[in-house]
């Protein structure tokens, strides 16, 4: 029938039942997106832990105490060599480093050369005595430690655009349903 030729409760109950699936349609892609929207993290978290990928914030149990303690070093901490070590075990610790900063960093990574520099100059200083290597060290970890906190500070920004935007999101699906229940109340009454 035209909508000329319907009466206003005719038009009305067409128009909801436009809305509703308008609507349906809206919810049905915002819960396919976070459904594959998980489903993906979750694919990449189990990617992760089974290579013993540990992230920043080291939450993969299986990874062994000495390599959190080393990673945490190189993440968040100063790598150093303790001076209660013998010089073959400083140069292995520092060698270490090196070698676990290279294997998590790509050389496209902002912090790989600023790290790189840090790491060798303790590799290269490792037989000197601790207050000369890091007067030798210092200058490069101070340009290492701003490069990390920079990555650490965009991370932190994406993670809390991604939660806002997730938010505006699961806001605007709760309006929406709410509106189907409202336009469906109204469809049975009348």
């Amino acid at each position: 029938m035209p909508p000329a030729a319907m009466g206003v409760t005719g038009r009305y109950e067409e128009y909801s039942k436009k809305e509703i699936q308008f609507i349906e349609t809206e919810l049905k892609d915002w819960f396919l997106q976070r459904r594959f929207g998980m489903e993906r993290n979750m694919a990449i978290k189990k990617a992760l832990d089974d290579n013993n990928f540990t992230g920043l914030s080291m939450a993969n149990s299986s990874v062994p105490d000495a390599q959190k303690v080393m990673w945490s070093d190189i993440v968040q901490g100063k790598p150093e060599l303790d001076e209660s070590l013998s010089s073959n075990a400083k140069q292995m610790k520092a060698e270490m480093y090196t070698k676990m900063f290279k294997e998590s960093t790509d050389l496209d990574h902002p912090c790989r050369i600023p790290g790189s520099t840090y790491l060798r100059c303790l590799t290269d200083s490792f037989k000197e005595k601790a207050t000369t290597r890091q007067m030798k060290c210092l200058p490069s970890f101070e340009t290492f430690d701003a490069c990390r906190k920079g990555i650490m500070q965009q991370q932190a920004s994406a993670l809390e655009n991604a939660l806002i935007k997730q938010d505006i999101a699961d806001r605007r699906a709760k309006a929406l349903f709410e509106r189907r229940a409202i336009l469906l109340d109204t469809q049975s009454s009348c």
